[in-house]
């Protein structure tokens, strides 16, 4: 019986093994790279009458200086920019952002003053669904 002779195992050259951890790199961020997401399409015509509208808001409630709050909006976001005098102003304000017909987010960025914690807010408490006994 004949005797097969092993053949020592093939050493890697320093280019081969370069070569190979270069494709594995590669390899490894084609497969992590961020794939594009598609672009929400966001409606913004309503934009200037909800910003309009926060603005009378805040304007009728005596709680709230309106003339310290800057409304910014954005496909139907609400950002409230300034300052307010007390935790109940703050809260006040971000009701009435958050019952004008079309606010789909209310964002504060308000800076808090110190203020009455409660006040008398003119805005409607929102509407909670009623709940049935079944």
């Amino acid at each position: 019986m004949a005797r097969r002779l092993r053949t020592p195992p093939r050493m890697m050259t320093p280019r081969t093994l370069l070569q190979t951890a270069y494709l594995t790199l590669l390899l490894t961020a084609a497969g992590c790279a961020p794939r594009p997401r598609p672009s929400a399409i966001v409606d913004r015509s309503q934009d200037d009458r909800i910003r309009r509208e926060v603005e009378a808001r805040l304007v009728n409630e005596p709680s709230v200086d309106a003339s310290r709050i800057r409304v910014v909006v954005n496909g139907g976001e609400v950002q409230l920019q300034g300052a307010v005098r007390g935790l109940g102003a703050l809260q006040c304000a971000m009701t009435n952002a958050q019952l004008v017909r079309g606010v789909r987010l209310v964002i504060d960025l308000l800076v808090l003053e110190r203020g009455p914690t409660t006040v008398q807010c003119l805005a409607p408490r929102p509407v909670q669904p009623a709940t049935t006994g079944r």
